[in-house]
């Protein structure tokens, strides 16, 4: 089969008759098949929720309002200058905050609004994340999520006339867009596994009981690896959408002021980012009706079990998962390698949008053109990463690994604009080249990343530890924020805060190298077994403990034959 056949097979043309008399044909009909529709209600959903308001005009909003709400810290307290909205990578903003006498910079303020947000999003993925594992509550939050972030996106126009005392009106709608994007995130991921693993190829597989573990797991591998990727490159496609849009209409010529600089096109007026942050969000609701409805309603998860309440059961299950996940080596790595590359991530999307704003002078015929090449390359890479696994069976973790190493460059690209003037990410010619690398490397780093955690969760525990990952993702990102924030206040100097990215990184990459897969994989296996044992044979240990250990001896050795594993990763398991 050729690389173009095996990128668009069709998952609806086989599909197998299923044995409802067999174990695993009752545990696959225990949900309903996906449907054609189902699959692109579901990449539709991702095409409107792609997040380029989130990273592009909501912060961008912001930034601007407080530059016109701010002062010249160096000014007499007394007599307080205004800002000049249009910075150099030389002048200073302050914002009033708290008790400060001489208020914060205002690169801090949008870094600790970062960290807020997540701090946020880390108490209320707690609370109420797992309880995506239990009924339809997954589809209800994921909806009520989506509603709030649509309203959050649309209401900033409220502010078109305001002149900058309202900045932190402003910032409160920045808070909850972020908090309701994330959510929307974790509850859309959690949902993928389910959906992935019920297409009718992946169900004619997992219900064969004459196919092997080992063949059913590559199967469904490669369909969650699929879906994945697919849907990462509709986010794109939507952004790709929505960027070349507004790209074309800010070269209108216009002539109704404020401009923000010398260039009189629509695209430099405040009244252009106000209406494009409407717009995302029209197209956000647009997209996400459809999966709303076709999502079949059997598609859920079990009744919330007796005695447990909905403000303590998350809890619960966090700590079970962080309990459980000590049980798999190699799961807990990565946990903590996700916990570096995932801040790292979201700091050099705060810190990109701010210094190209700084560079730019707010000029949205640059910067939206910048976001235009990054949809561009996002597309190219997912599909570029998803052709590497299937053409040449290059694996998740590798892939992965690239993708970390080459966005792990932007942050010590970063590092030299500390002492220089005309590089590390000082000038425009370098957020052109930028926008192009983090759209090709960074762009499918959720892709891969969801899908490894898909391949090192235990089987029926998608959702416990898909919850347990937004959780650390949201716990970990407040963490980078709030330390690249307070470094900035101290120096005044944003670029101080890519060392604290940089080594978020290289100390993600040394983790994630050591997850071994296959070693991961015998872990899986020998815990499923042993599972079984307990909850399936009451006989004594002694009449039992033959043929499981046959049976584990067996799998082993399919494994070891398979993937040709060395004895020294089998010892290790």
């Amino acid at each position: 089969m050729s690389s173009a056949e095996k990128l668009l097979k069709d998952p609806f043309k086989e599909d197998t008759p299923i044995d409802p008399t067999t174990e695993k044909g009752q545990e696959v009909l225990s949900q309903p098949p996906a449907t054609r529709w189902e699959l692109w209600s579901y990449y539709l959903y991702y095409n409107g929720n792609n997040g380029y308001n989130m990273y592009a005009f909501l912060p961008t909003l912001l930034q601007y309002m407080a530059q016109k709400g701010g002062f010249d810290p160096n000014s007499p307290p007394n007599a307080r200058q205004p800002c000049n909205i249009a910075l150099s990578n030389t002048s200073s903003c302050n914002v009033p905050w708290l008790n400060y006498t001489n208020g914060i910079p205002v690169v801090s303020m949008i870094m600790y609004v970062t960290a807020i947000s997540f701090g946020i999003q880390f108490l209320l993925f707690t609370t109420f994340g797992s309880l995506a594992d239990y009924g339809r509550y997954n589809h209800y939050i994921l909806i009520i999520a989506t509603l709030i972030s649509c309203a959050a996106q649309i209401l900033p126009i409220i502010f078109l006339n305001d002149d900058g005392s309202g900045w932190s009106g402003m910032m409160g709608l920045n808070i909850i867009s972020m908090i309701s994007y994330g959510t929307t995130l974790v509850f859309y991921a959690a949902a993928f596994p389910s959906l992935s693993d019920n297409l009718p190829v992946v169900r004619g597989v997992r219900g064969n009981p004459m196919i092997s573990a080992e063949e059913t797991q590559s199967v469904v591998e490669k369909w969650r690896n699929h879906v994945s990727a697919i849907s990462t490159t509709f986010s794109n496609v939507g952004f790709l959408i929505l960027s070349a849009v507004f790209s074309g209409i800010s070269f209108i010529a216009w002539s109704n002021g404020p401009f923000l600089n010398d260039n009189q096109t629509f695209g430099n007026t405040p009244l252009y980012y106000f209406i494009a942050s409407v717009t995302c969000g029209a197209f956000m609701l647009v997209n996400a009706l459809p999966y709303f409805v076709l999502r079949p309603i059997g598609r859920r998860g079990p009744p919330l079990p007796p005695n447990e309440n909905h403000l303590t059961i998350g809890w619960k299950s966090i700590f079970k998962a962080l309990k459980e996940a000590k049980q798999y080596r190699y799961l807990f790595l990565y946990i903590i390698s996700y916990f570096m590359f995932s801040d790292g991530v979201n700091a050099i999307s705060s810190m990109q949008t701010y210094i190209q704003n700084d560079i730019t002078s707010f000029s949205a015929t640059e910067t939206v053109v910048m976001g235009f090449i990054t949809a561009i390359t996002s597309i190219i890479g997912c599909l570029f990463f998803l052709f590497l696994a299937k053409q040449f069976n290059v694996s998740t973790k590798t892939n992965l690994l690239i993708i970390v190493i080459a966005t792990g460059i932007v942050p010590i690209w970063g590092c030299f604009g500390i002492g220089l003037n005309n590089f590390g990410i000082k000038t425009q010619w370098e957020l052109w080249v930028l926008s192009a690398w983090s759209g090709f490397f960074t762009g499918p780093i959720w892709a891969w990343q969801q899908t490894l955690l898909a391949e090192l969760v235990p089987r029926g525990k998608e959702n416990l530890f898909f919850g347990l990952f937004g959780i650390v993702n949201k716990a970990s990102s407040w963490i980078g924020a709030t330390a690249i924030g307070a470094v900035t206040e101290q120096t005044s100097n944003a670029y101080f805060g890519w060392p604290i990215i940089a080594a978020l990184f290289v100390v993600a990459t040394v983790i994630l190298w050591f997850v071994d897969m296959e070693a991961a994989k015998l872990e899986m296996l020998h815990m499923e077994i042993q599972q079984e044992m307990n909850q399936n044979i009451i006989n004594t240990r002694n009449s039992t403990s033959a043929p499981v250990d046959e049976k584990i001896s067996m799998v082993k050795m399919d494994l070891m034959e398979d993937s040709h594993i060395d004895e020294e990763s089998d010892h290790r398991v």
